[in-house]
């Protein structure tokens, strides 16, 4: 087991996405903390802190009980709002990279800064092939997978305007917020950005060229 850890932000009402999420970490090397904002060791900051500073990655799970407790702007989506800013203004700190794991049924609904890795993953039909061998197999599954190896080997995924002279990161015309679109060489007709949640067309959105059942040409796959 890697001593090497990825501070996993999530709220444990989406338990479909965190189950989905497990099983990589359980296939993988490299080890993952789990912040729950329903159940954090109090005094919550100092526990927060301590397991960022151990981090080199940071994931924030966004799934459609996360994007709900927006919509309802009560007093618990406040608490778990300031927990969010607090832990990826560590990440920004520290200099690790930031992550937007977002289900990709999910919309979009409040604000990330410092943001530079969106990845939008398609987990509805993932999440059934799992336990099959397509785990080995699926080309979403491979590309995740590759990034937990990089992390794994101590690499990181800073902002990258391209690879190999084809375009690869997104910097907004609206905010200037720049980022990684996930996973690359996937067509997608529109996508918002998670700082200022403006709509980008098809038209802005790069694309690797290269086939959609392959991963990207940075991503060791073993």
């Amino acid at each position: 087991m890697s001593n090497k850890q990825i501070f996993i932000s999530h709220t444990k009402k989406d338990v479909r996405f965190c189950d989905f999420i497990d099983r990589f970490f359980a296939r993988a090397s490299i080890k993952a903390f789990r912040s729950e904002y329903e159940n954090i060791r109090r005094p919550e900051w100092q526990t927060i802190k301590k397991e960022m500073d151990s981090s080199i990655a940071l994931f924030l799970l966004v799934g459609p009980e996360l994007a709900k407790n927006q919509s309802l702007k009560n007093i618990e989506w406040s608490y778990t709002q300031n927990w969010i800013a607090y832990e990826i203004g560590l990440a920004c700190q520290l200099g690790i990279d930031v992550w937007a794991i977002c289900d990709d049924n999910v919309s979009i609904n409040f604000p990330m800064p410092y943001i530079n890795n969106y990845y939008p993953m398609k987990i509805g039909p993932l999440a059934k092939l799992l336990p099959q061998a397509h785990f080995k197999t699926n080309p979403e599954v491979i590309y995740f997978k590759g990034i937990l190896d990089l992390y794994d080997k101590g690499m990181n995924i800073p902002f990258t305007n391209n690879i190999n002279g084809k375009p690869f990161g997104i910097t907004c015309k609206n905010c200037g917020a720049q980022f990684n679109l996930h996973p690359a060489g996937v067509k997608r007709t529109w996508i918002k950005c998670p700082q200022c949640l403006k709509t980008f067309t098809q038209s802005s959105i790069p694309s690797l060229s290269v086939p959609q059942k392959t991963p990207p040409p940075f991503l060791p796959v073993s």
